[in-house]
């Protein structure tokens, strides 16, 4: 899911995956690459009923990522 801070000019994207991770990514044009800001450990690896990550929702204006399973 893509966002943007509120009064900022970049944009983010959020990536949670099955590792039990959450990660903040910043594309970097003069790289041509997406950089990490942030990682956020919420969970054991692998797929599990228990540990969220399935969905992510994100604050239009920028103010909060929710992690639900």
């Amino acid at each position: 899911m893509a966002f943007r801070l509120t009064g900022g000019t970049k944009d983010y994207i959020v990536v949670g995956s099955d590792s039990g991770r959450i990660v903040i990514l910043e594309y970097q044009p003069s790289k041509n690459m997406f950089e990490k800001i942030h990682q956020e450990t919420f969970g054991k690896s692998g797929c599990r009923r228990i540990v969220p990550g399935q969905f992510l929702a994100v604050d239009p204006k920028g103010r909060a990522v929710m992690i639900s399973e």
